[in-house]
This record gives C-alpha cells, structure tokens and sequence, in this order.
C-alpha cells in the first residue's frame, strides 16, 4: 500500500481512541503515531498488559501485535489464566508470545490459519483498530492474575 494512504486509513481508525475512552477503560495510551499504537491495559489488583501495534501497510495488512509488561519490555513468559486469544506458545515466525486472534498479523500467518484470509474481514468495524484493540482487551479483561 502506498505510504500516505496507509497513514490516512492509521490517522482516521486512531481518531476513534480519545482520552476519553482511554480513561473510562483504564487504558494509558503511549502512543498513537504511525505506524504504532502503544497501549497499556490497567486495572485494579491486575498485572498490567502492554501491547503494541505495529501498522506499517495498513489496511493491506494486519497490525502485527506484541505483547510487553508495564516497563516496555517484550513478555518473557506466557500471560496465564487469560482467555485463550493470549498463545502459550511462541509464533513460529517471530518466536515471540502472541495474539492468536482474526485481525493480528500473527493469526493470520500463523500455519494454523492462513487460510483465514484478512482480506474477507478487514472491512467489518470490528476489524477497524480500535475493533481490534478492543477485542484483546475485552480478552485481557476475561483473565485473572
């Protein structure tokens, strides 16, 4: 995708996540700045949860998404007791955790999936990324620490 069509489609989707809604969903937004978005899910009595966006050809392609603890840093270990969308396995391409979930670049790659075509979803709102976003959350918040 062309460079300035790729950030047009990032800078209208991220106009969606206001200070507003970061507030009422406890979530502290790192950055929003293309090509990533850096978000950090917070709750009370929960380990926090920092994920990264990285949008680079968007809305050809997926986000590719990370998963980091509070400081930044890449998890270590799998998140535990969470919804099965958080893998307890590495991606074979990356060897990173990762979000096993329609809409992530590491789904979609994933051998388990590439016959999940982004192409027949990326045009559903749910699949916008603040959907995505949302999705993994909603996932994060289903866990326990």
């Amino acid at each position: 995708m062309h460079l300035a069509a790729s950030r047009a489609l990032f800078e209208r989707d991220v106009a969606t996540l206001s200070s507003e809604l970061a507030r009422r969903r406890q979530w502290v937004l790192h950055s929003l700045t293309y090509p990533l978005i850096d978000c950090s899910f917070t709750a009370e009595r929960r380990t926090t949860l920092r994920v990264r966006f990285r949008c680079d050809d968007w809305s050809d392609l997926p986000p590719s998404v990370t998963l980091h603890a509070a400081d930044g840093s890449l998890l270590t270990a799998p998140l535990t007791n969470t919804s099965n969308v958080f893998h307890p396995q590495r991606h074979p391409a990356t060897n990173e955790f990762f979000v096993c979930m329609r809409g992530t670049r590491e789904y979609h790659t994933h051998p388990s999936h590439v016959t999940d075509l982004w192409e027949n979803i990326k045009s559903s709102s749910s699949y916008s990324l603040g959907g995505i976003l949302t999705q993994i959350w909603h996932a994060w918040e289903k866990g326990k620490d």
